[in-house]
């Protein structure tokens, strides 16, 4: 009989080098967003010049911040950056803190051994009123999470409660806000290349199940503020030569009910409260298997929502009933009216990107 005690050692001291290689091989740096990502809500310092980018709402230029918080090793980080106002509908429609983007310094975060991805998406309180502000901005990053649950091909997101310091006059406000995953990491993560052409995707290019993944989610929140053919609200990818979208921004949805979101057009297209699902038509009579994922996950969905206790009992509860809603007739998915694929100046609407 071979004896282990001899043998185990000989065999170790061979494969161990391999094994040490493989493991270097297939680690990279993590990044800020991971650094960031080590509890539900994380506190943040984020000191910029909050008057200027307060007062001109359709400015392009970039002002000086610096974003300081505290890992999970206790470790206090603070990076420089430079902050600017982004998206269309949201900043100009907005009378609280417009959504901003987050431009680090690739050079600090590769002394840090982070990897080098560089911006993020902060989706802030757009609204005056603080107790309805945050409600929206919660509901909104629990559409996120709820899409996580479905697929890995979803931006990852990360809550904040972030102390605003004024640069110039050091006053400071108290809100809530999430950051979205940098898009370049996103396409690294998931191993994809990025879409030159983004309009007027081609039906073949794409790849069809996980559109109507996209599509079915969309129809289940009650969101139809996006759009293929103009990339509305969509992030294109491309992964194993198909197109693979990603959708994002969900504020327009029913499950959040943004009261700015009045001013859009697509709401006097369908009635507010309904459901149309704005995948390809032809694609309902071919949703077994989509609806079998979702259903799969329905009680993961439910249990996000029940566990999300920073949201209050009623709006959870209201999420819960909107839900339920759309499992109870899952099979029975509804299409807009007939002329809405038509309405070109209503699907083209601006971008929020």
């Amino acid at each position: 009989m071979l004896n282990l005690k001899y043998f185990l050692p000989f065999v170790l001291s061979w494969l161990l080098p391999d094994l040490v290689k493989a493991s270097t091989n297939d680690t990279t740096p993590e990044s800020l967003l991971d650094l960031m990502s080590y509890q539900e809500i994380l506190e943040v310092n984020l000191e910029t010049d909050l008057v200027q980018l307060m007062e001109d709402r359709r400015s392009t230029d970039e002002v000086k911040g610096k974003l300081s918080f505290t890992d999970s090793n206790g470790r206090f980080w603070s990076w420089k950056m430079k902050v600017s106002l982004r998206g269309n509908y949201r900043r100009l429609n907005c009378d609280g803190t417009p959504p901003l983007k987050l431009n680090f310094k690739k050079g600090e975060l590769e002394e840090a051994g982070l990897s080098k991805f560089d911006d993020m998406k902060l989706v802030t309180q757009c609204v005056e009123d603080e107790r309805l502000a945050k409600k929206l901005l919660l509901k909104e990053y629990l559409a996120y999470k709820l899409y996580n649950q479905l697929t890995d091909r979803s931006y990852r997101v990360q809550l904040l409660k972030i102390n605003f310091i004024d640069s110039n006059t050091g006053d400071q406000k108290v809100q809530y806000g999430f950051v979205i995953e940098d898009t370049a990491e996103f396409r690294n993560r998931l191993g994809a290349t990025k879409v030159d052409q983004i309009f007027n995707i081609q039906p073949e290019l794409l790849d069809r199940d996980q559109f109507k993944i996209v599509a079915l989610f969309q129809y289940m929140i009650g969101n139809i503020d996006y759009n293929l053919s103009s990339s509305r609200n969509l992030k294109m990818l491309e992964i194993n030569d198909r197109i693979v979208t990603v959708p994002y921004d969900f504020d327009f949805s029913e499950m959040v009910k943004a009261p700015y979101r009045t001013g859009s057009k697509r709401l006097n297209v369908i009635k507010q409260g309904d459901r149309a699902f704005l995948g390809f038509p032809e694609d309902v009579s071919e949703l077994d298997e989509t609806v079998k994922l979702f259903e799969n996950n329905r009680k993961a969905l439910f249990k996000i929502i029940t566990n999300f206790t920073i949201l209050d009992k009623e709006e959870r509860t209201f999420v819960k009933g909107y839900l339920r809603t759309f499992f109870n007739s899952i099979t029975e998915v509804k299409l807009p009216p007939v002329d809405i694929y038509d309405l070109n100046e209503v699907l083209a609407e601006g971008d929020e990107d």
